[in-house]
């Protein structure tokens, strides 16, 4: 591994096989963040893979997908994300925060570094954690950040010497400009549970074991037969103790997260539609259509428009 690669690099690195094509840093100015390490900026070719973890560092990490396989998936305590990431979306993984990807073939990125002494002097942004740490984010599309980090790719890959400070301020703008964007969780979340009932049961298992395996099969437009089955109730049965302990239907229950998981991939990411009608189960891009603008108030063009 070479010297000058931060931990963070380096960890990518090992989990790629490759060595960057890129590598420019600039220490930042300040003794504290200097302290800390370098900003890195690093360019990656990957080969063939089936996917790739990350451990936990003392770095930010924002990455920008170039190219390459549109099948990268986070792997979550729920098993693969719904969401995926294509060329032109970011993902952030903040410091202290480890990760796991499947990505099924090749993928191009470019990787910026920021030690955490650096980042912990911006403002947190909304929808942080409760300890003031900054969420990850998986696939989610953002034009500013993503120029920014082409600019600083470009700059790199020219040959030419890059000032420090030209970076760091690059990375003060973007840093700024997350702080204050409208952030939310990971893509691929959706509305937790009230506790009060996540621990309740329907049949055997727990409100909030099915909903996890709602979530895990809403692609499959999974149905109201094969949840019953789940729960170790008849039809019939589950569909009324269903209602009893959550107030609504199982039915109104499966349309509601489908159409929450249809709004996040719609304001982060930039699927197509008839993908993110396939993504949520539903059986056509009209239906999905049709069913959002009754459940939403407009269509889901006009909602991402409006994010």
């Amino acid at each position: 591994m070479e010297k000058y690669q931060s931990r963070s690099a380096a960890a990518l690195s090992s989990a790629f096989q490759v060595r960057p094509e890129v590598v420019e840093e600039a220490a930042p100015p300040s003794a504290s963040s200097c302290d800390g390490g370098n900003v890195g900026i690093y360019g990656w070719k990957t080969p063939q893979m089936e996917g790739f973890e990350l451990p936990a560092s003392d770095d930010l990490i924002v990455a920008l997908h170039l190219g390459g396989s549109r099948r990268v998936r986070a792997i979550t305590n729920g098993g693969l994300s719904r969401c995926r990431s294509a060329p032109g979306l970011l993902t952030i993984l903040p410091p202290g925060r480890s990760a796991a990807f499947r990505t099924e073939g090749s993928i191009s990125l470019m990787s910026l570094h920021v030690p955490g002494t650096l980042v912990s002097e911006f403002p947190q942004p909304p929808g942080n954690n409760r300890d003031g740490s900054w969420l990850p984010r998986f696939a989610f599309r953002d034009p500013y950040v993503s120029a920014s980090l082409e600019a600083l790719l470009s700059t790199a890959r020219s040959g030419q010497a890059v000032r420090p400070d030209y970076v760091v301020k690059m990375v003060d703008a973007m840093l700024s400009h997350l702080a204050q964007a409208r952030q939310s969780q990971d893509a691929v979340d959706v509305v937790e549970l009230p506790p009060e009932l996540g621990g309740q049961r329907v049949g055997r298992i727990t409100l909030r074991d099915l909903f996890a395996l709602i979530d895990a099969q809403l692609g499959r437009n999974i149905g109201l037969d094969e949840l019953a089955r789940c729960t170790g109730l008849s039809r019939a049965a589950f569909t009324r103790c269903f209602r009893q302990v959550t107030g609504i239907s199982a039915h109104q229950a499966l349309n509601q997260r489908r159409i929450e998981v249809a709004k996040r991939l719609l304001a982060q990411t930039g699927l197509d539609l008839a993908y993110v009608a396939q993504e949520t189960g539903w059986s056509s891009q009209s239906h999905f259509t049709a069913s959002f603008r009754k459940a939403v108030g407009c269509t889901p063009a006009r909602y991402r428009a409006l994010c």
